[in-house]
This record gives C-alpha cells, sequence and structure tokens, in this order.
C-alpha cells in the first residue's frame, strides 16, 4: 500500500511493537461533509483493534483525525447526575442527550461531537448507529460510546483509544506462519472446489430444469457462475475498481475477438486469446489505481478472462443449442471459459502471492 487508507482485508501492519492483519473494512457517510472508515486490526495475540479515520469538511478545510480504539465495558464508563454523582452507563439504556463530560477509571473526557450512520449489528440487519466522541485534555485519549438504535431498546456499546499518526504504522508483509485471510493457496482451492461445484453440477440441474418451457431461461442462471466468481473476489477482499475495469475491457475484449474471428476458430483459438488477454487487462486497470496487490491482479485477470470467454461461449451456445436447451450444453459452455480463468488465476497465486503490493 501506498497510504495507510489504501489498506485492505489481508494486508499486515506493525504499530505498538505488534503485528497486526486487517480482516475487515467499513465506511460510514454521515453526509457529504462528513465520512468515516473503520479497519479491523487483528493481532497474532491479544484484543482486536478497530483504527478509525473521520474526516469532516469545515468552513476552514479538512479535519481528518485517526483513532486506534479497542472494545471496553460500557459499564466502566460513568456519566454525571444532577445531583453531582456520577453513575454507571448500562447495556440497555436510555440517555437523551450526550452527557458533556463522561469519565472512564480515574481519566475524565469531554463531548466533542456526534456522528451517525446507518450499520449493520450482530444479526445482519441495518441499523441507525449513534457514537459520540469524547476527548481527554491533551486529546490523544479518545473514550467512544456507540448508541445501536434496535427495534427493542437502545444498546450500547464502548470503545477506548488513542490518537495515532498514519506514520505510526508501517506496511509489512505477512509474518512466517500466519494465516492469511485473502489470497492464500488454501483459500483459492477451497474457493476454486465451490465455483467448480457449482459450474458442474448446480448450474446444469438447474438451467435444465428451467429448460422445459423453452424460454432460455437457462441462460439467465448460467450467468450466475461469473457473477459467484466476482461475488468471490468482493468477500475475498479484491479492489473493487481493479475488478470492474477488467470485466469492462473484458467485454471489449470479447467484442473484438468476435468481430476479427467470429464464432468459427476452435476452442483452443479462444482460450489462448483469453489467456493473454485476461493479464493484459488486468495489468492496465492496475495503472488506473493505487494500492494494488497481487492478489488484486490474480482475481482481476481470473474474472477478465472468464467473462470474455463466456461472452464468446454463450454465443456459441445461443447459435448450436438444440431446442429445447439442453443442461449438457450448458455444461460445455460454463466450464470451457472457467478453465483458463482458473489457470490464469492460479498462475497469478503461485508467482505474486498476496501480501506485498504490485
Amino acid at each position: 500500500m501506498t497510504k495507510l487508507e489504501d489498506m485492505r482485508r489481508g494486508d499486515w501492519v506493525r504499530w505498538d511493537s505488534r503485528n497486526w492483519e486487517v480482516t475487515d473494512l467499513d465506511t460510514f457517510r454521515e453526509s457529504a461533509d462528513y465520512i468515516e472508515t473503520q479497519w479491523e486490526l487483528e493481532p497474532q495475540s491479544g484484543d482486536t483493534h478497530y483504527l478509525v479515520r473521520s474526516r469532516e469538511n469545515k468552513a476552514g478545510g479538512t479535519e481528518e483525525i485517526w483513532v486506534c480504539t479497542k472494545e471496553t465495558a460500557i459499564g466502566g464508563i460513568q456519566r454525571p447526575m444532577p445531583d453531582g454523582k456520577w453513575t454507571n452507563f448500562r447495556e440497555k439504556d436510555l440517555v437523551a442527550a450526550p452527557p458533556e463530560r463522561v469519565r472512564l477509571g480515574d481519566a475524565e473526557f469531554s463531548y466533542d461531537g456526534q456522528s451517525e450512520a446507518r450499520a449493520e449489528d450482530d444479526d445482519g440487519e441495518t441499523v441507525d448507529k449513534l457514537t459520540w466522541d469524547y476527548y481527554d485534555q491533551s486529546r490523544k485519549r479518545n473514550v467512544a460510546i456507540e448508541i445501536w438504535k434496535e427495534s427493542d431498546a437502545d444498546y450500547y456499546e464502548a470503545y477506548d483509544g488513542r490518537v495515532v499518526r498514519p506514520s505510526d504504522f508501517t506496511p509489512i508483509p505477512a509474518p512466517a506462519g500466519a494465516r492469511r485471510s485473502y489470497g492464500s493457496k488454501e483459500d483459492a482451492a477451497s474457493y476454486a472446489i465451490a465455483i467448480a461445484f457449482a459450474a458442474f453440477f448446480i448450474m446444469p440441474v438447474v438451467g435444465g430444469g428451467l429448460s422445459a418451457a423453452d424460454i432460455g431461461a437457462e441462460y439467465l442462471v448460467a450467468l450466475l457462475l461469473p457473477i459467484v466468481c466476482v461475488g468471490i473476489s468482493f468477500v475475498m477482499g479484491a479492489h473493487r475498481g481493479l475488478i470492474y475495469a477488467s470485466l469492462a475491457g473484458a467485454l471489449g475484449a470479447a467484442a473484438l475477438l468476435l468481430k476479427l474471428r467470429g464464432l468459427g476458430a476452435s476452442y483452443w483459438v479462444y482460450a489462448l486469446c483469453g489467456v493473454m488477454a485476461g493479464p493484459a487487462i488486468a495489468e492496465g486497470a492496475s495503472r488506473l489505481f493505487g494500492g494494488i496487490r497481487p492478489a488484486d491482479k490474480a482475481a482481476a485477470a481470473g474474472n477478465a478472462v472468464l467473462f470474455m470467454l463466456f461472452i464468446i461461449s454463450f454465443a456459441h451456445y445461443i447459435k448450436a443449442a438444440p431446442r429445447p436447451h439442453n443442461p449438457g450444453g450448458l455444461l460445455v459452455a460454463c466450464v470451457l471459459p472457467l478453465l483458463p480463468a482458473l489457470l490464469v488465476y492460479f498462475a497469478y497465486a503461485y508467482k505474486g502471492g498476496s501480501d506485498e503490493q504490485a
């Protein structure tokens, strides 16, 4: 990565004398003037931390704050009462407005501001989330109180963090023996098996069942294969801009190849063109973005090959398949583009790894 904000899932950084893996990334946009990005950092041992960058456009320019924080017990946070005493927050609470001061241990913190965003809770539902930010007098320590607005109650969480600088973090390769969350050969093999299972069993069976009506519904089912591959790439943390650009390039390459060679060439000619075009498209598209890793190129090149050959394969299928369309023809149309795509993907994964940027 060239900048800390280029971190994505699977990257590693060194901070506070420990190595951390980026295991998740979320972005919350409250308005056109305020955006918050959060990276989940997992150490090889110890508590999960969250690196939060908030950017706010103000009259005098853009204010940017970086905080590295970890969850703490909400019951350890105290707020003042009207009678001057202090009371502890509860997990389920109802506080009408953010207190001007809170305490954590012996430290006191002053209210700095509130942000609001839609976020996914532990049950996978999207709800409103309020965040109250507090800083100590030195503005080097932060306490954040999150209020999750669930249907049955307001749930409170607390985070204790330190204000940091991007220069405090150093990008590093994955430590020896560490399990990578993205791009490992074990992960690549498991995803390849899932894709192959979809191509050989799920797609033909479902497509064959729908073909009874002879309305071409199996075409839509077959399109699930490249969609599944792109979805898996996103889940693994691939650079989305690079994937989109590579798919656009693959569409153009397929149209050009059909214009120059038509549908009369052999499978091996098309496969060879795909194997050459996919990496070329991925390499060219990677120059449009910063922080591109070899693992991103592997996903982009593999998807580009698959999408390009899928277009050609289904042009053949539409022209040649008997009516009613049959699962055998659908199977061939799915599998033939898949083999060169997997070849390119594994060649990239074997050559480039997944930890260092290209």
